[in-house]
């Protein structure tokens, strides 16, 4: 998978930059890119994508003036540069789910709250963030990370949930701790590829990763 998803990278996203890796994995079938180790990764591998957000102080963010995380189910099909942040806001690719989805914050909110958008119907059809793609302007890239894995933190000793990391976003999304602009859905599409008009992204989540061979461009 690392291979399809750098040879798009390279290929129709048009990214000459530099590309970072993080693991632990002994062998890396791509050449042309930096490995940096997970450290304090946690031990639970249902927790890896926790890992990600909680190492953002090992991301040599000085070296450059603005960052993206990408999922590797990703293949990008057109230049990716319009993606990169122009400003200061923390951004992410739009979910298929909604904000307060039970697959996103739902299930962190305490009773008297869920009851409160119930009730009131405040921000309960907003639409979600996914954590397949998120990026910042490196000069703002360890408050709008820092924020994100604090919301990790927060919740340290409980059960995480189904969406692990993108449960959190999406919290820091309701919370507005920091700015947070979701590129336009166009852009990055989960699914019905083969409609995808204008996408310079396509994410193949799950059990959608065997699609990806389908949409090689590569």
């Amino acid at each position: 998978m690392l291979t399809l998803w750098y040879d798009h990278l390279r290929g129709p996203g048009r990214f000459n930059g530099d590309v970072l890796l993080f693991t632990n994995a002994a062998d890396v079938p791509v050449r042309d890119v930096r490995v940096r180790p997970i450290r304090d990764a946690l031990p639970d591998p249902g927790h890896a994508f926790l890992n990600r957000v909680l190492a953002f102080e090992d991301v040599p963010v000085r070296d450059y003036d603005v960052a993206i995380q990408m999922d590797l189910d990703i293949l990008a099909v057109d230049d990716i540069a319009p993606l990169f942040p122009s400003d200061e806001r923390l951004w992410a690719a739009p979910s298929n789910l909604r904000m307060l989805d039970r697959r996103h914050t739902w299930e962190l909110l305490p009773r008297w709250r869920r009851g409160l958008h119930r009730i009131t119907g405040w921000r309960m059809h907003e639409g979600g963030a996914s954590a397949c793609v998120v990026g910042s302007a490196s000069a703002t890239w360890h408050r709008n990370f820092g924020a994100w894995a604090s919301v990790i933190r927060e919740y340290s000793g409980r059960p995480i949930p189904r969406q692990a990391d993108q449960s959190f976003l999406n919290l820091l999304l309701l919370r507005r701790t920091v700015p947070i602009a979701l590129w336009p859905a166009a852009a990055i599409v989960h699914r019905d590829w083969d409609r995808a008009v204008g996408a310079r992204l396509l994410h193949f989540p799950g059990a959608r990763k065997a699609q990806m061979e389908r949409f090689r461009k590569v």
